[in-house]
């Protein structure tokens, strides 16, 4: 909903639907551009679904039944993220100052008179129904510990798994050092020189500082500009020329020593 379509629906009654399914209808007092709400007089409407046996026969199966719960909270903020829609309930009421225990002129006052109940802070006293106590301990209470042990969050972050990923490139890139300078690629070699060298500064300006990120890229930094050195050994000081004339000889050594085998060879059978 646009910002200047929200503020024509201050003092309406909303109805609010939220990610888990629940439904608040409240008075909308303001708003701001992440779409937080601030609703007064709000009711929350949730549906549960109970298993009711039916009274006859013994080996008669549960009905399903679902039922919608309905209970006052008053004033709540809801956040923009959990909201899934928003639909007007009823439009405002013709005195705004209602709600607030004002009186009119002959000194009536006017709001309702106050229903039986207590007023209790959230969470003491008598503990809430199944169905609104929030989700039963599974996957929430296990992340919980995860996070209160300061290893186990570590080790489960993208903190430490976004280096650990990243670490295939260095050691892949450790490993072509052993291969011929022939296959390097100086535009890709310089490329990657770049990238390993901003992320080793970018890991140590984050708060906290990454540092097995740093020792990622310090590594592959050390490797690239070892196959920078090899490249330009071998491509513009000679290496290439170098390493061909090393292969003639190589060759010639070979063919000398096949004709001295095979003269060997020949003085042999003569003189036998």
């Amino acid at each position: 909903m646009a910002s200047n379509k929200s503020g024509k629906m201050i003092h309406y009654r909303m109805r609010v639907t939220l990610l888990d399914g629940r439904q608040m209808v409240g008075q909308m007092l303001a708003f701001d551009k992440h779409m937080n709400l601030v609703l007064a007089d709000t009711e929350e409407f949730r549906k549960s679904k109970r298993k009711q046996t039916k009274s006859g026969a013994p080996g008669s199966s549960a009905q399903t039944i679902e039922q919608e719960e309905k209970r006052t909270l008053g004033l709540v903020i809801l956040r923009g993220a959990q909201i899934v829609s928003l639909s007007v309930e009823s439009p405002p009421p013709a005195d705004p100052s209602a709600r607030l225990g004002k009186s009119t002129a002959a000194g009536l006052s006017t709001t309702l008179a106050a229903g039986p109940g207590v007023a209790r802070p959230a969470g003491r006293g008598a503990a809430a129904p199944i169905t609104l106590a929030g989700p039963a301990p599974g996957v929430g209470a296990i992340n919980a510990k995860i996070r209160a042990n300061p290893v186990a969050n570590y080790v489960c972050s993208t903190h430490f798994w976004g280096p650990v990923s990243n670490f295939g490139i260095p050691v892949a890139a450790v490993m072509d050092t052993q291969k011929s300078p022939e296959l390097i690629s100086g535009g890709m070699t310089g490329a990657l020189c770049i990238y390993s060298a901003t992320f080793m500064r970018y890991s140590l300006a984050v708060t906290p500082p990454n540092y097995l990120l740093f020792l990622c890229h310090a590594v592959n930094e050390a490797a690239q500009l070892t196959q920078g050195y090899r490249y330009l050994q071998y491509h513009k000081w000679g290496g290439k020329e170098k390493e061909a004339a090393e292969k003639a000889t190589a060759v010639a050594g070979a063919a000398k020593e096949k004709v001295k085998e095979v003269e060997t060879k020949i003085i042999d059978a003569v003189k036998k």
